[in-house]
């Protein structure tokens, strides 16, 4: 097995993910939590899913550039930076889960 540096911005859009993951999470529950702020989501584009998908794709473009010119590469290897995403997709998706069986 060879050890190779990962390209920061694999790094970077990777951590990006990870991060949107949960935040994507956090913006629909308190969508539906907060009937004004979804309302305002919705006759922001037509439709409040519609402004999720700009909000949430917007912010992921933003954090993986600002992430890429930040990150150490030498500090993220395949291994770890799988796992943090993967972490991340697991707790957002139980997160959300959780909420929509006890809401």
């Amino acid at each position: 097995m060879t050890n190779m540096t990962l390209d920061k911005t694999t790094i970077g859009f990777c951590l990006s993910a990870a991060v949107m993951s949960i935040l994507n999470t956090a913006l629909v529950i308190f969508k539906e939590l907060t009937p004004p702020f979804k309302k305002a989501m919705a006759d922001a584009m037509g439709h409040h899913w519609t402004t999720h998908g700009v909000v949430v794709l917007g912010l992921f473009l933003v954090l993986g550039f600002v992430l890429s010119g930040a990150v150490k590469p030498e500090s993220w290897g395949a291994g770890k930076l799988g796992n943090t995403l993967l972490g991340s997709v697991i707790l957002g998706s139980a997160a959300l889960a959780a909420f929509y069986l006890l809401h």
